[in-house]
């Protein structure tokens, strides 16, 4: 069965970043919301908006790198964030009705990625899952 990742908090001296009032406004954002979001979204979402949109990706590309988030392509082809909870390798499931992600702290793949490795000739370096169906609330909502 799967799992809901453990949560954790980005450190963002730790990481060589100031810690600026932009940063975490991104960061709680991404932190409150329980679906992904476009970089308007979060720029219209945090309670100092001092910083232009630039910004805001910069950062988002940043966190990217930390781990704190990842972008999700949605079905409209824009380009959405969430905030991940785990520094590993992971996965996300998103309800297809009202938006919600989870993210998952398991993947089974390995062994599949290794056969496919053998068949193909490439070194799979990395992969990016997103698996998608109905949450619980979507669910019981649609039995009524």
């Amino acid at each position: 069965m799967l799992e809901p990742a453990p949560p954790s908090t980005p450190s963002l001296r730790a990481a060589g970043m100031r810690q600026t009032p932009q940063r975490e406004g991104i960061l709680r954002v991404l932190k409150d919301s329980d679906r992904p979001l476009t970089v308007e979204e979060i720029w219209e979402r945090m309670p100092e908006r001092r910083s232009g949109l630039p910004t805001v990706y910069r950062n988002l590309e940043r966190f990217v790198h930390e781990g704190w988030a990842e972008s999700i392509m949605g079905p409209d082809q824009v380009m959405r964030f969430v905030r991940c909870d785990s520094r590993h390798h992971h996965h996300h499931l998103q309800c297809e009705r009202c938006g919600r992600t989870t993210e998952v702290d398991a993947c089974g793949l390995d062994a599949s990625l290794t056969e496919l490795e053998k068949l193909s000739g490439f070194r799979i370096t990395r992969h990016q899952l997103m698996l998608f169906g109905l949450c619980g609330a979507c669910r019981a909502e649609k039995d009524r």
